[in-house]
Order: structure tokens, then sequence, then C-alpha cells
């Protein structure tokens, strides 16, 4: 926590009352908004207790500071007024205090508004996280932990307005795990699932930390590759496409031989104005490639 009052013996009671009644295991002191402001950016802080009147920069600059950086937004203030000061009790209040207590305080009532507000906190928090897992699951193939192809499509819509705007390359990448049929029938469902997850393992090692890999559907997998022209893109799937074919995978003890088809469609294309088109071509490609003998990289022309 952090208190903030130009009056030292102030700020010292208020600290000795938190850490009396157990509500933080350390209390931060500032004797003003602006020192507040600066150790807050650099200090984690769960609840800040504020005087309104203090010299250089009072309880009311120091909201208009924290309402200048997001990152504190949720940080909840408790002002300390005086009786008299009600327009500036409402005014600290519409201006992001999150609650107030008129002095001479009961200590008894500050450290429930406190517990209040801590309370209040840690349920934005829980929230927040819970919002992040949730946007998490939407975005992530719940099997191979790569990205679903609706997660997908949406870097690829992103990628292609970036691409046309600032003409530059990227190239787009279909695979297709071949005969993977046969293994499910040989080994069983669950080797296929294994299959799967240790093919989403070698392909993300096998690519830069700026590269989209992605489930597509089924055993199909699709790589973005920004700033990559055609060639380098072929380059890059022959890469992926010798990393599965000598990837050491397994079902239990057995090894399992897995091989993939892959198809390249790069942009800019004569054919491509939307990313539809790109996916298009791609999916020709791939097309080509199980045509004609599998375990190959084939580039959309």
């Amino acid at each position: 926590m952090l208190v903030i009052d130009d009056a030292k013996t102030n700020r010292h009671y208020v600290a000795s009352l938190l850490a009396e009644r157990r509500l933080c295991d350390e209390c931060l002191e500032a004797e003003d908004g602006l020192v507040a402001f600066k150790v807050m950016r650099t200090t984690p802080v769960d609840l800040v207790i504020c005087d309104l009147n203090m010299p250089r920069c009072d309880g009311l600059k120091f909201l208009r500071l924290k309402g200048t950086d997001r990152a504190l937004d949720n940080i909840p203030v408790i002002v300390l007024t005086g009786a008299e000061e009600s327009a500036r009790k409402i005014q600290a209040l519409t201006s992001g205090a999150s609650d107030y207590v008129v002095k001479p305080f009961d200590p008894s009532e500050l450290v429930a508004r406190i517990s209040v507000q801590l309370k209040l906190r840690k349920l934005q928090v829980e929230l927040v996280r819970a919002n992040l897992e949730l946007q998490r699951l939407t975005q992530i193939d719940p099997l191979t932990e790569v990205s679903n192809r609706r997660h997908l499509m949406t870097q690829l819509d992103a990628e292609f307005v970036r691409s046309r705007r600032y003409d530059r390359p990227f190239s787009f990448v279909i695979l297709d795990i071949d005969h993977f049929k046969r293994l499910n029938d040989t080994y069983g469902h669950p080797a296929g699932d294994t299959a799967l997850i240790q093919v989403a393992t070698l392909l993300k090692q096998s690519l830069r930390i700026h590269d989209s890999l992605a489930r597509y559907g089924g055993e199909e997998f699709a790589v973005l590759l920004p700033e990559t022209g055609r060639e380098s893109g072929i380059l890059a799937a022959e890469r992926l496409r010798l990393a599965l074919e000598g990837g050491d995978i397994r079902h239990g003890a057995a090894r399992l031989v897995v091989t993939a088809s892959f198809g390249v469609a790069s942009y800019p294309h004569e054919l491509v104005t939307k990313p539809q088109d790109l996916i298009s071509l791609a999916d020709a490609a791939l097309y080509d490639a199980k045509r004609s003998g599998r375990n190959r990289v084939v580039g959309a022309v």
C-alpha cells in the first residue's frame, strides 16, 4: 500500500495502523502526489490512501496524474478529507477516487473501507485473469495448444492489410499429414492424437518467433510467415518437412513414421486480392503435392 501525506506523523500513524491490522506486508510513503506517482510507476501498489490537502501536488492533482497512466487504472484510492470539504470530496470522487474518509477518522472505519476496497481489487484482478484465460482458450486448439483456425484467420487478415499497406511480402503455408487415416487404423486414435501433439511441437521448434502456427483442421496445420517472399517461403516449408521426416515421434514404444505434404502461396501475387485468394492458392499447391507423391513442398505459381 501507499500512504500520501505531507505530514510525516500522519503517514507513520496510518502505516502503523495498517501493519497492526495486518492489512499489508509493506507500506510505502510519499510526501506529495508527484512523488507518489513516480513510486507507483516503478513499484506494485494494491491501494493508495491519499490526503487531499498537500503543498506542490495535492490529492486532486495526484488523481489527475494517475489518470494519465492506464496501467494504474485499477488501483483504488481512498482520500482523506476534512468535514468541511464537501465540494473537494465530490471533485475527488469524480476524478477517480474510490472512496473517502472524513478526518479526524475512526481507525476502525478506515480499516473497514480499506478492507472493502482490497476485496473489490482482488475480484477485479481475478476477473481480468479469467477474461484473459477465456480469450486464450478461444484462440488455442485444445489438443495441440497452438492457435486454432479462427485465430489464424484473424492474424492472416491483419498481415494481409499490413503487407499491402507497406508493400511487404509474406507467405502462407498449408500442410497435411500423409496417410493419417492409416496411422489411426494401425495404432489407434490415441496414437493419432499423440502424433498431432508432437507434430505441432516439431513445427514450433522449426519456426521463427514471429511466425504463426495453427491447427487448421483435422490433420492439417497452417503457418503464417511475415516478411517472407515466395522462395523463402518454400525454403521455410522444406525446413518444416525435413523436421517432420526426421522427427522422433513416438507413441509408447512405437516410433511413428510421420511425413507431410506442403502447399505454399505468397503475397504479392497477381491472383491475390484478398486473404481467401492466398488460402485457395496454398490449398491448390497442397493438392498438387499430394497428387505428385506426398512428403514434398509445392509452391503456387
